[in-house]
């Protein structure tokens, strides 16, 4: 059936930037020796956990011929995926030799394409183009140009937008005359993918990357570093082609840009940070600027498809000043991605994170004692991935504790939940804290929670601990069974000031709740309710 929607190349030419997960062509063969194949070798720059499918890529390449013939080949790529960081690699047969290898398999061949793919030859027609029969077998897509200009023209398109472009033999950074004035090119995709039509006049000269280097007899043209702006060379014995495998990581190298990047604290939450990056240099044909930031969650110090994209921005103009993004984490490292007009890398820098790890933060500690003097203790903590383990330590006087239990921290990262439990045999009042170490061997301490069983206590069954009080309420209370209880809190005049729901467990509890900057100085009731039994107390709040 055919498609309903035709793309122009020349209106959305500036959508270019928005797509995020993108290939960039890493290396091209274009003039085998005797026996050997062109391919070309797609790198995936994104690392996004879903593999990117190339049913929508098109890759197409500029060609003349003897008798002042000259148009494009337009393939369009099958229906196949390549994943985060990794290589995808099209050739002229189902088996390929290169440089040194031999019998090398791509994923794809253009001489028996797969579903959702093709491969169509034109040749320009006055102001239109006329599609032209292929050969049973080609081997020459990337074909050479001879006289003045560039050599070889390579295009890659993403649903219809210019992504990446590949000019060699270059004079100059800028796109070649004959090309501009070539007729807008119909390209009638396979399958659901949509058509469009190249304008080449509309193009910018900052979309393509140019390579002076002419390719010799059984070379071609190969990125040191992949995915890296500005590293092209020309394959030769010393620097030979290496499809389907790494050819160096971009990490740490410097380009066009100069991008100052640091990490602070974020005021007002000293479990997160706060990362600022500022592009501080640059020529104009790098910009607009995509600036990735990427959660460094693999191999430390190197994109890979472990990290997680967690926030992207084009920056248009070396005035944008500072750029702020918030970090889930105080101790979060980075990566930062910069990417030119043009699809590639300008530079992939780690961010380094010099900031010190904050002591254990204990957000509760809650326990109760039932009616058999089984003691259950609760625990809450921030930044858990901080934490190295928990001593649960008893006492009898209030001076002396001993550790009777050790909880290890878990892996999580975050807030996360603990729990410790015993019976005890005294009949007299019992007393536990948390002894917190984390991982740099610091020390705190909790509160202290006081039980003791209720057939031994006697006078009011509330009890609160540090009257009078500041900014919070302690207090101890029974409860008849596992429920949910009402905590109410009245000053001198009847009027109710709080009122808060609490899970309680069998036996004795012990609760703290923050008192406002609304509580003002004076004598308060607080008042405990199961729906059965009401308890009460008075405290003062200083």
């Amino acid at each position: 059936m055919k498609k309903r929607f035709t793309l122009f190349v020349s209106i959305v030419t500036a959508l270019t930037f928005t797509t995020k997960a993108q290939v960039v062509l890493n290396e091209v063969y274009t003039d085998p020796g005797f026996g050997k194949n062109e391919f070309f070798e797609f790198y995936n720059t994104s690392a996004s956990p879903v593999p990117e499918n190339l049913d929508n890529y098109t890759l197409v390449t500029y060609y003349e011929e003897p008798g002042n013939k000259f148009g494009f080949y337009v393939l369009d790529l099958p229906n196949q995926t390549v994943a985060a960081k990794g290589y995808y690699v099209g050739a002229s047969g189902n088996t390929f030799n290169v440089q040194g290898q031999t019998n090398l398999t791509p994923d794809f061949s253009w001489d028996a394409i797969p579903v959702g793919g093709s491969l169509k030859k034109f040749e320009k027609n006055g102001a239109s183009y006329t599609q032209v029969s292929l050969p049973p077998s080609l081997n020459d897509i990337f074909v050479k140009r001879s006289g003045s200009g560039d050599v070889q023209h390579v295009f890659v398109f993403k649903n219809g937008l210019l992504i990446n472009g590949v000019f060699s033999g270059a004079s100059s950074a800028t796109i070649p005359a004959y090309i501009k004035s070539m007729p807008p090119l119909f390209v009638d995709m396979s399958g659901a993918s949509l058509d469009f039509v190249i304008n080449f006049a509309a193009f910018n000269d900052n979309q393509f990357e140019y390579v002076i280097s002419v390719a010799g007899s059984d070379n071609g043209y190969i990125r040191l570093s992949d995915g890296k702006c500005g590293v092209w060379d020309k394959s030769s014995a010393a620097a030979q082609h290496t499809p389907g495998v790494t050819n160096g990581s971009a990490v740490g190298l410097t380009g066009d840009l100069t991008i100052t990047s640091y990490i602070t604290d974020l005021g007002g939450d000293p479990t997160k940070s706060l990362l600022v990056y500022n592009i501080t240099s640059g020529s104009l044909a790098a910009f607009p600027v995509t600036v990735e930031i990427y959660k460094d969650m693999g191999m430390p110090g190197q994109l890979d498809g472990f990290d997680l994209l967690i926030d992207s921005r084009s920056i248009n103009t070396l005035t944008a000043g500072d750029q702020y993004v918030i970090l889930d984490s105080r101790n979060e490292s980075v990566i930062l991605v910069a990417k030119t007009p043009s699809g590639c890398f300008d530079q992939v820098n780690a961010v380094s994170n010099s900031l010190s790890p904050l002591p254990v933060h204990l957000i509760s500690f809650q326990g109760n004692m039932n009616k058999y003097n089984k003691v259950t203790l609760q625990w809450k903590v921030a930044d858990n991935e901080t934490a190295d383990r928990f001593e649960i330590q008893r006492s009898t006087n209030g001076n002396v504790f001993t550790t009777i239990g050790l909880v290890f921290a878990s892996e999580k990262l975050g807030t996360e939940n603990y729990m410790f439990y015993e019976t005890v045999t005294t009949t007299e009042k019992v007393m536990y804290r948390l002894r917190m170490i984390d991982k740099q061997q610091d020390i705190d301490f909790s509160k202290i929670l006081v039980f003791q069983n209720k057939a031994n206590s006697n006078g009011n069954p509330i009890k609160v601990y540090g009257n009078p009080v500041n900014d919070k309420l302690t207090l101890s209370f029974t409860s008849s069974s596992t429920q949910s209880v009402d905590v109410k809190i009245y000053d001198m005049t009847g009027r109710m000031q709080m009122n808060q729901k609490v899970n309680s467990y069998e036996g004795s509890n012990m609760i703290s709740l923050p008192l406002s900057s609304t509580f003002k100085p004076g004598l308060y009731v607080v008042e405990v309710n199961d729906g059965t039994e009401r308890q009460t107390a008075k405290f003062v709040k200083q």
